[in-house]
């Protein structure tokens, strides 16, 4: 039986992007930096609290492009923010290094935040607020 190469390329694509979909769902935080935070590495996995936010936006083939987590600077302090495509608003996933949220509902202290903080990191996926 003679083999096409056409075939036989089809076949090994396949099975590729199989094998890389099959990954991705097994464990979609695999892509997080392995910055040090709060003193420990790994942040997106390593801190319950954040690793347990995350599994409920980190779902699909997409969920690296359309969720981010950024760690920020603000008054001397980490802040880790959670950025998701279906959050409604943008000043309610800012986080301590222990998982207390911050309050940024009164707009000015929210603007003052953004004017205010500094970029350290992209812990994990994609910036969508910038």
């Amino acid at each position: 039986m003679k083999v096409r190469p056409i075939l036989l390329l089809l076949t090994i694509t396949s099975v590729s992007l199989f094998s890389a979909c099959k990954k991705n769902l097994e464990d979609p935080l695999s892509t997080s930096s392995n910055v040090e935070v709060c003193g420990i590495k790994d942040p997106v996995n390593n801190l319950k609290w954040l690793s347990d936010k995350m599994k409920v936006y980190t779902f699909g083939d997409n969920a690296d492009k359309l969720n981010g987590v950024v760690l920020f600077e603000y008054k001397g302090e980490n802040v880790i923010e959670i950025q998701c495509s279906t959050c409604s608003s943008t000043n309610t996933h800012q986080y301590s290094c222990d998982g207390t949220l911050y309050d940024f509902s009164n707009p000015s202290n929210f603007q003052d935040f953004l004017i205010s903080r500094k970029k350290i990191s992209l812990l994990y996926g994609t910036e969508i607020w910038k």
